[in-house]
């Protein structure tokens, strides 16, 4: 499976760079930013299906690297650049392999100076992303706000809110009068979390989120969330007999809880549990648990 090099998503990516980098002041001063995160995933809803006897699992291994420069203007804001590779590699179904290529713009502010003072981030990304069954292939752009405060040495609240957009490349028709883009989503989500230092190495973190929009469910055939579905095609990422079914207008509560172990400066072992309940139109429900755990370096 090759990288991503969708010429959309390269030209983006240069018209980012440049674009942010064209309004940037000439007194500012630019360091590199890395990040690498490797990771072992569980997930024990991974079709997203409401029938038991649909429900299936997987273990993966997961890959996150970014690099770029962060541009200091003046001591309050900062603007960041990044591009970014993402690589899963499923135990089981290969079709949910995939790479994702793309970029981060942020801008930061400090709303004054010190460790005590409220902070607020934007972020837009997007990445081309090639799964191992391509009908998954497609585009995902978000816009990301967030804000938050250290309220003491040990704890900091934050929180904000995002606009995710996924188009496929490829739709397959499969049921006359209905559509197949059963992967194209949109959605809304708000969000919050908090993050307690126990002491000079261990942190716990605790979150909740909630998600209005599209999501997708593979199923065998089931004529109830047919009855639903605003989109309908074949998804053979899970078998020859799976459907996948777009149903629009669910709402998702995500939970989740987890600490994290610094080994240094710039690395950190982590684990995270989290809770996934989505309610769809026509009394339609699914729920999934995943625990991540990973170890990360960021300088």
């Amino acid at each position: 499976m090759a990288i991503v090099t969708a010429s959309r998503a390269r030209n983006a990516l240069v018209v980012l760079v440049l674009g942010t980098l064209a309004g940037l002041p000439g007194k500012a001063t630019a360091e590199e930013t890395v990040s690498a995160e490797g990771a072992v995933s569980y997930d024990n809803n991974l079709s997203q299906a409401l029938s038991a006897s649909d429900i299936v699992s997987d273990t993966a291994l997961k890959l996150a690297v970014s690099g770029g420069f962060q541009f200091a203007l003046g001591e309050r804001d900062t603007v960041g650049l990044t591009a970014d590779l993402r690589a899963s590699q499923f135990r089981r179904y290969y079709g949910m392999n995939s790479v994702a290529l793309g970029g981060t713009a942020s801008w930061g502010r400090k709303f004054g100076l010190g460790a005590f003072v409220p902070w607020t981030k934007v972020s837009a990304s997007f990445a081309g992303e090639q799964y191992g069954e391509s009908i998954r292939n497609g585009l995902r752009s978000n816009v990301t706000l967030r804000a938050g405060q250290r309220l003491s040495e040990r704890l900091e609240l934050s929180g904000g809110g995002s606009f995710e957009r996924y188009r496929a490349d490829d739709v397959v028709n499969v049921v006359p009068g209905l559509s197949g883009d059963a992967f194209s989503l949109e959605g809304r989500s708000l969000f919050a979390r908090a993050d307690y230092a126990l002491d000079e190495r261990w942190a716990g973190f605790a979150g909740v989120a909630a998600r209005r929009g599209d999501v997708t469910a593979s199923t065998r055939l089931n004529r109830e969330i047919f009855e639903y579905s605003s989109a309908v095609t074949l998804d053979p990422a899970f078998g020859p007999d799976y459907i996948a079914y777009r149903l629009s207008g669910a709402t998702t509560w995500d939970f989740i809880a987890g600490a994290s172990l610094a080994l240094g400066d710039y690395s950190s072992v982590n684990l995270a549990v989290s809770r996934a309940l989505t309610y769809a139109s026509g009394g339609l429900e699914y729920q999934s648990t995943r625990i991540n755990a990973s170890i990360l370096f960021n300088y």
